[in-house]
């Protein structure tokens, strides 16, 4: 999926990339390489950004020939990653979000459009919180609520982006929160389209399925700049433990 104005954003914690892939990993002939070794060299080679690498110490996996991408996804496959593409399909930035974990299923599933599933309410809790997804391309959005200053909640549908800093919102969303611009800091943010001038602070709390999530580090930018999508950053993110199913379009965040 194109992000706002620049960038392709490719979240793949998944199951399997392609035939031609697993047909090349089953072939004797693939070589198996260190990833984190293989990694630096392509990085060198190519240019791009690599966040996480520390976390593919010790593995190894298979090295085929082929283009850049389907080398690194098949280098990558047993770690939950995403790659940002540059519009000229190069690419961008590589993070490493940890090793594929086996799929538990999770106590609940909470519907991002419907705000609930038959049988399940809002405020049930358990160890996982599984969201449905909204498909964009290769990527995903979610649907949670945002709550402002006058305590109000509104909804707001957002891609998840783990190389923004912050969640990040549309500027024109602040009165609608209670909020203004001279109780916030202006400050450069860094996006997977780069860094952005915003204003920046916090909102009262966001709630993802049935958990009120409080105090979270939020940047409110142009409207155009976001070109329309709301982005959910790492400063909430970063709070669980988040695997990103492709097939099913689930997000499923986990306590640390």
């Amino acid at each position: 999926m194109m992000l706002p104005n620049r960038w392709s954003l490719l979240a793949l914690p998944m199951i399997g990339w392609s035939l031609a892939l697993a047909a090349a990993d089953e072939s004797p002939r693939a070589p198996r390489v260190e990833v984190a070794v293989e990694l630096e060299r392509l990085r060198s080679e190519f240019g791009f950004e690599v966040r996480g690498i520390e976390q593919t110490e010790d593995a190894k996996a298979h090295s085929v020939d082929g283009s850049l991408l389907e080398r690194l996804h098949l280098l990558l496959e047993d770690f939950d990653h995403v790659i940002v593409q540059s519009p000229g399909a190069g690419i961008e930035r590589v993070i490493i979000l940890g090793e594929k974990a086996a799929y538990v299923p999770p106590p609940m599933v909470v519907d991002a459009q419907a705000g609930g599933v038959e049988g399940v309410p809002p405020e049930s809790t358990g160890d996982e919180i599984v969201l449905a997804t909204q498909r964009r391309g290769s990527s995903h959005l979610v649907t949670l609520g945002l709550e402002g200053s006058n305590q109000q909640q509104i909804q707001e549908s957002m891609l998840i982006d783990t190389g923004a800093d912050r969640v990040v919102l549309p500027i024109s969303l602040l009165s609608t929160l209670g909020l203004s611009t001279e109780g916030l800091q202006e400050q450069q943010v860094q996006t997977a389209n780069g860094s952005v001038d915003a204003r920046v602070g916090q909102l009262n709390a966001i709630w993802v399925g049935g958990k009120r999530v409080e105090n979270v580090d939020v940047a409110f930018i142009d409207d155009q700049s976001l070109g329309g999508t709301s982005l959910l950053g790492m400063s909430l993110l970063g709070r669980f433990r988040m695997t990103i199913d492709d097939e099913k379009s689930q997000l499923t965040l986990g306590s640390k």
